[in-house]
């Protein structure tokens, strides 16, 4: 099988190489930040605003399936550049989604539960979105494109955690490093999501990538959290110190964008389809190995 991986040395990104190293699969891995290698595949650079440059590296890797993980994802940078959140989220998939069109090739896009206002949460694929921030509307806006590919799937994935494996530290790995010096960390008490493990998401997604399934899909972790549990338990985890999680609430934080409460996600439909998917909970997915 031949995939490209767009967004190849993100933080899912990693986890997706990693998977694919040990498979004999062909893979053509997209990344526009870095260059070299990573778990042993080259990184091609791709810039998606580049639609001439796109098209050609696309046609070059003549792809079964594509694993559409790029994306100008943090909520600040999209707010403050909406144009650009909108080249790459939007545009560049529907780019993505002719080429993969033109060429019979399977897409499977990457999509966040942050096109929800998170009102009420426990959405499901058949729920109307109604996204609060520009990443939010520019993700959803990217989803049409691919549900009108005869082999599209768009795939809404919940917060992921864990470890980085490409050396850049995320959100994860920040609070995890500032606990660990004995310093405090914030954690709102009033923000709910589905919070699902990086490597067992990335085993989804390959999963998916190799099925024939289309349409839309939402995949997360088997628990309802807030965010201070979550810090909470990653203390438990790791042995520190819980005093070390300080809740707050989201009135006490201002923000340009309003931030949505529950963005927790029914998956019935996906352990219905690939119920012998890992399905770990916060404690199972930080005890095995990233």
């Amino acid at each position: 099988m031949r995939w490209l991986i767009t967004g190849a040395s993100g933080q899912l990104g990693g986890y997706l190489l990693r998977e694919l190293q040990s498979t004999r699969d062909t893979v053509v891995a997209w990344s526009y930040t870095r260059a070299g290698e990573l778990f042993g595949f080259p990184l091609q650079s791709v810039d998606l605003e580049q639609r001439d440059t796109v098209a050609e590296a696309f046609r070059a890797a003549r792809p079964d399936a594509v694993l559409h993980a790029a994306a100008l994802s943090m909520v600040s940078d999209c707010y403050r550049h909406p144009d650009r959140a909108r080249r790459i989220n939007t545009e560049g998939t529907k780019l993505l989604a002719e080429l993969a069109v033109d060429a019979g090739a399977r897409l499977i896009y990457v999509s966040t539960d942050m096109v929800f206002d998170g009102v009420r949460g426990h959405y499901r694929e058949e729920d109307s979105p109604q996204p609060l921030s520009v990443y939010g509307r520019s993700k959803l806006a990217g989803e049409a494109s691919v549900l009108a590919a005869p082999r599209g799937l768009v795939v809404r994935v919940s917060l992921m955690f864990g470890p980085t494996l490409i050396g850049r530290p995320y959100f994860f790995d920040q609070q995890l490093r500032t606990m660990q010096l004995g310093q405090q960390v914030t954690w709102f008490e009033d923000e709910w999501r589905s919070p699902f493990g990086l490597r067992a998401a990335a085993q989804a997604l390959l999963t998916l990538g190799r099925a024939e399934v289309t349409g839309l899909l939402h995949i997360g972790g088997p628990e309802r959290m807030s965010r201070l549990q979550m810090g909470q338990r990653l203390a438990a985890v790791y042995g520190l110190d819980a005093s070390l999680v300080v809740p707050i609430t989201q009135s006490s934080v201002a923000t340009p964008e309003p931030r949505p409460r529950d963005l927790s996600l029914d998956c019935s439909k996906w352990r219905s389809l690939f119920p012998a998917s890992w399905w770990p909970t916060w404690e199972q997915a930080l005890a095995t190995k990233q």
